[in-house]
């Protein structure tokens, strides 16, 4: 049985008020005359009974029947009772507010097939509708009839004729929302094909597709919406982001830049354009179109961070101080700004400052990260003790056990970058004593256990967490690379690495291990495919250097050297590298 909160449902539906008075549109009332309480009060004047045939009653009953069920379902959050008792007062009823009723119920039961009853009576008792096309062609979708639900999408499109744009604007903004996109793009590509050049029929299925990830698609359409309408200037701007995602960068901005110079006063492109040069991480550029921005819209805090974030990437600290200040007098995202004042003054050595800055980070999004980060400086300044101090002091202050188990891993990293690892192991086993089988505290441990070759205590910590949670990919990545990087069961390692890649598929770390196990087994060029895939995805020191170790392995020694050579320019620092570039000189 399908529960929810009947109370949420009262606000989505149309009031039916059960009350001594009660009518419906189309009902015969039983009893009219006076009230008992008028005839007490005159005893001279009799009651008059006028006479109601039987059918008439007993439809009526029926109908009051099914209707005070439906609100007692409702009432006892028992949506499908409601939904049969309400399809059926909609059959005996002409009021078309119940029949609305009941189409709303059956859409959040997600009954397609009631609900298509329910609105074809809707329908049918007021007539053509536009909302109610809206909500039968999605039902019609949602069923599978893409082409009655066709007739009924066709019925808005239509009805926008005298703005060409409106039409596809409302049933873009409809199918965007369909959980079915395949079935939603094969809607709409019934209606763009029949009305071929309508160009806004072409953005819209350029933007759905765009939705979908089809971004070749996405582009095609975009182009054959400006074959009929050159200056659609959201084509333009779905094209060029389009580019981008095909990686096609350098095009989609220059298309970008002309657009934004064509309509230099049209502040949307304008900052659609800045955000993609932030994306392809062109960032003096981005910072240009946002100080345009910012001039005409002085007193937008979201302008001015943006504006803060740049400047503080370029390390222009100055301007970037000075945004992040106005924020703070302006009283305006207070603790981004004074986290961001930290990095700043962190960064130009000014520690006492930075400090002060991240102690005004109250409890919210960047506080653990401001605590993190005085311990860090607390290393630095005065040693260890004195940040391991300072964390064990914030864990007592704190009432959240999610806020404590961050500051147990805070420190945990702090001990691993001094490469104290058993002294790391034995922490998260002080608070797996407060917080007994913590997956997250786990996983960190297990992974310090990896640090000193104790492949026993991250194999029992990991499967402490598998027998919780089997499909925690995190831990079944750790565990099946681990045992390939260790050269250790490898057929249970491939095991571990394929189910965390059908849970996480994008994830280039656990592309990277399915890699790693290919290499393991000699698979390389399956190896070669998946490394590939996740450098492509993450420009990783770590993953980058497995591809060394496979084209070394293949004879490609060029290849390999170019490939070391590449993550070293980006890595330099990397022990991982370093190690296999010493070795491979041997």
């Amino acid at each position: 049985m399908l529960k929810v909160n009947f109370t949420i449902l009262q606000a989505l539906w149309l009031p039916v008020v059960l009350v001594t008075g009660f009518t419906l549109t189309g009902c015969t009332s039983v009893y009219t005359g006076d009230t008992e309480a008028e005839r007490l009060a005159d005893p001279n004047q009799s009651l008059v009974v006028r006479e109601t045939p039987a059918s008439v009653y007993s439809v009526h009953s029926d109908l009051m029947y099914e209707i005070l069920l439906g609100e007692l379902s409702g009432q006892f959050d028992d949506i499908e009772q409601a939904l049969e008792h309400y399809v059926r007062a909609a059959r005996l009823s002409d009021d078309p507010e119940i029949a609305e009723r009941a189409t709303r119920i059956a859409m959040v039961a997600k009954n397609w097939t009631a609900g298509l009853e329910a609105a074809s009576r809707w329908s049918e008792l007021v007539g053509d509708s536009l909302k109610i096309s809206q909500i039968l062609g999605v039902l019609e979708l949602r069923s599978g009839n893409v082409d009655r639900a066709a007739v009924h999408f066709e019925k808005i499109m239509l009805a926008a004729e005298d703005s060409p744009a409106k039409g596809y604007s409302i049933i873009g903004a409809v199918l965007t929302r369909e959980p079915d996109t395949e079935q939603a793009i094969l809607l709409l590509e019934k209606l763009v094909n029949k009305y071929f050049e309508n160009p806004y029929g072409h953005l819209t299925l350029a933007s759905l597709a765009f939705q979908a990830g089809d971004y070749p698609r996405a582009a095609h359409e975009s182009e054959l919406a400006l074959k009929f309408k050159p200056d659609l200037v959201e084509a333009h701007v779905m094209r060029a982001q389009a580019l981008m995602e095909l990686e096609e960068t350098d095009q989609a901005l220059q298309e970008m830049k002309r657009i934004v110079e064509e309509v230099p006063e049209n502040r949307e492109i304008r900052m659609s354009y800045a955000r993609m040069l932030l994306a392809a991480q062109r960032y003096e550029e981005a910072e240009s179109e946002f100080e345009v921005l910012h001039a005409e819209n002085p007193n937008d805090s979201d302008l001015i961070h943006t504006l803060g974030l740049l400047q503080f990437q370029l390390q222009r600290y100055e301007a970037a101080k000075a945004s992040f200040s106005r924020l703070v007098d302006r009283n305006q995202r207070k603790d981004e700004a004074h986290y961001y004042l930290g990095r700043v003054a962190e960064d130009q050595a000014d520690f006492q400052t930075a400090i002060s800055e991240y102690e005004k980070v109250e409890k919210r999004q960047y506080y653990l990260d401001a605590k993190a980060r005085i311990a860090s400086i607390y290393v630095e300044l005065d040693g260890l003790e004195k940040a391991q101090q300072y964390l064990e002091e914030l864990r007592g202050d704190l009432s959240s056990p999610e806020d404590i188990v961050e500051v147990y891993l805070i420190e945990g990293q702090l001990l691993y970058s001094q490469k104290l690892y058993v002294v790391a192991m034995d922490l998260y086993s002080k608070g797996l004593q407060e917080f007994p089988g913590h997956s997250d505290l786990l996983y960190a441990r297990a992974l310090m256990a990896e640090e000193i070759d104790r492949i026993d205590l991250l194999e029992s910590d990991l499967m402490a967490i598998l027998s919780e949670d089997p499909d925690n990919a995190l831990a079944l990545n750790a565990l099946g690379y681990t045992l390939a990087d260790h050269n250790f069961r490898i057929d249970e390692a491939l095991e571990y690495i394929k189910r965390a890649l059908e849970i996480r598929p994008d994830d280039p770390a656990v592309i990277d291990s399915m890699g790693w196990v290919q290499f393991r087994l000699g698979n390389y060029e399956q190896a070669e495919q998946y490394l590939r895939k996740a450098y492509r995805l993450l420009e990783d020191a770590e993953i980058g250097g497995h591809l060394v170790e496979l084209f070394w392995a293949q004879g490609d020694y060029q290849g390999a050297q170019k490939m070391m050579q590449e993550v070293l320019e980006r890595f330099p620092d990397e022990e991982y590298l370093l190690e296999l570039q010493r070795k491979f000189q041997q």
